[in-house]
């Protein structure tokens, strides 16, 4: 088939792709005005090994601090997986002053999103209806988990330093006209594969 055949064809079942196209980019429209409002918390810590060596206070090579770096980088391994503790997540709760939702341990497990980066850098975020609320969590989640690292630290040889950056709180809402238009493209390609089948049919 040429081209001009299929624009014979789509001519044909114009109306359907109208239909189509409206609905489509109409129900995108309603569906994200009638998302709730969500806000987005996020902050970046890195973990850091203090050492207790320098280099001009000994004659011999410490490899730039080599093994620090690599504890520490197994150490952020650790700090992720709290994230995923539902007792750890419950004490953020009760460290912000939050009550803690009524959901199983599994999804309470995942309120939290803490995402490694090489070699100990760890981007962490919660989501809440409350802005208020999204910022009481994530300033509580790094309060907890320098307190929980200190209480590491007084137990063992390795001294760990958490630094942390200014939490960020942003709307999170989805984009409106960016879905509606997504909607708009999803009718489209509907239509076009509704009037080819049509075609087909009306042809047997």
């Amino acid at each position: 088939m040429e081209i001009r055949d299929y624009f014979k064809i789509f001519s044909r079942y114009v109306l359907w792709f109208v239909i189509i196209v409206i609905l489509t980019g109409f129900s995108a429209y309603l569906w994200t005005k009638n998302q709730p409002q969500s806000y987005l918390a996020s902050t970046t810590v890195t973990v850091n090994k203090a050492s207790a060596l320098k280099q001009q206070d000994v004659n011999y090579y410490l490899y730039d601090n080599y093994y620090n770096v690599q504890s520490a980088a197994l150490f952020s391994q650790i700090v992720v997986s709290w994230f995923t503790s539902p007792a750890f997540v419950t004490e953020i709760y009760a460290k912000a002053g939050v009550n803690a939702p009524d959901i199983a341990q599994a999804k309470l497990g995942k309120i939290f999103k803490a995402v490694r980066q090489e070699p100990s850098t760890i981007n962490l975020s919660v989501s809440s209806g409350n802005k208020e609320e999204a910022s009481k969590l994530i300033a509580a989640a790094t309060d907890v988990l320098q307190e929980e690292t200190n209480k590491l630290s007084k137990n063992s040889d390795s001294l760990y330093e958490i630094a942390k950056f200014v939490p960020v709180v942003s709307d999170n809402k989805p984009n409106v006209a960016t879905n509606t238009l997504l909607g708009l493209l999803a009718g489209l390609v509907i239509s076009v594969f509704l009037s080819l089948g049509l075609e087909y049919f009306r042809k047997k």
